[in-house]
């Protein structure tokens, strides 16, 4: 049985979602994907993939999301809830619907890259950005209940760390995983700020995914397409908002 736990993200239809997952059950095994279903309860109702879990809450759902605070953290505690029967599993690749794998092996080599990190969360477009112009730190910065908050969870000496990370895709150790799950937001922080900062704050080593996050981008490029990407070496490839009928190798 496979260690890794691939976190599906999705508010897809069910007839959309079924050829994500079909592509992703080329990696891993369906009892290896565990469904976080953020779209209505009328169409989870229909998804056949027995490993599913429904997340309600509305902070998954905004549409500004920087300005409106888009959340994940429910989506990390059904997760977490979900796992507690699941002792085999070890590590978490929590990914959104539109990126995808290119290789079939690649829970064997996001285990390697964790390790050779010596991390617990790897992120993609990983920055630290305190005391820099980042719109997401700006945007944050301004509230002092946000530096008050970290010097009341930190661990870490340097109490001024602040991180980003494009949320797309990231790699945790279980461990990891479930310590960030446990907590609750102490007021709405948006979670490409909200997740590496906290996991560095509790002690844990957060790394960058170094080469995999030029194939990781907020936009879609016509020069990253599923053909070139193979080529170059990805091991997953975003934003795929039309899933092509291309076959992993």
């Amino acid at each position: 049985m496979s260690k890794v736990l691939t976190l599906l993200l999705s508010h897809q239809p069910p007839r959309t979602l079924e050829r994500v997952l079909d592509r992703w059950r080329t990696v891993a095994g369906a009892k290896e994907i565990l469904l976080a279903y953020g779209g209505t309860a009328e169409n989870f109702s229909h998804i056949v993939h027995e490993a599913k879990v429904f997340v309600s809450d509305p902070r998954l759902r905004t549409r500004d999301h920087q300005r409106e605070y888009q959340s994940y953290t429910s989506v990390l505690q059904e997760a977490s809830t979900w796992l507690n029967d699941r002792s085999s599993i070890e590590y978490i690749h929590f990914v959104e619907f539109d990126q995808l794998p290119l290789v079939a092996e690649l829970d064997e080599r996001l285990q390697r890259r964790i390790d050779e990190k010596s991390a617990d969360l790897l992120a993609h477009h990983l920055h630290r950005v305190d005391d820099t112009g980042h719109p997401h730190y700006l945007y944050h910065a301004q509230k002092a209940a946000f530096h008050q908050w970290i010097a009341e969870v930190t661990v870490r000496a340097e109490k001024n760390a602040v991180f980003s990370m494009l949320g797309t895709g990231s790699f945790w150790r279980r461990e990891c995983f479930n310590a960030v799950a446990k907590l609750e937001e102490p007021f709405p922080i948006y979670f490409e700020i909200y997740l590496p900062t906290l996991t560095h704050h509790l002690g844990f080593r957060v790394a960058s995914w170094e080469d995999q996050s030029a194939f990781i981008t907020n936009r879609p490029s016509a020069s990253l397409n599923f053909a070139n990407a193979q080529k170059a070496g990805a091991w997953t490839l975003h934003p795929i908002k039309t899933l092509p009928a291309v076959a992993s190798r």
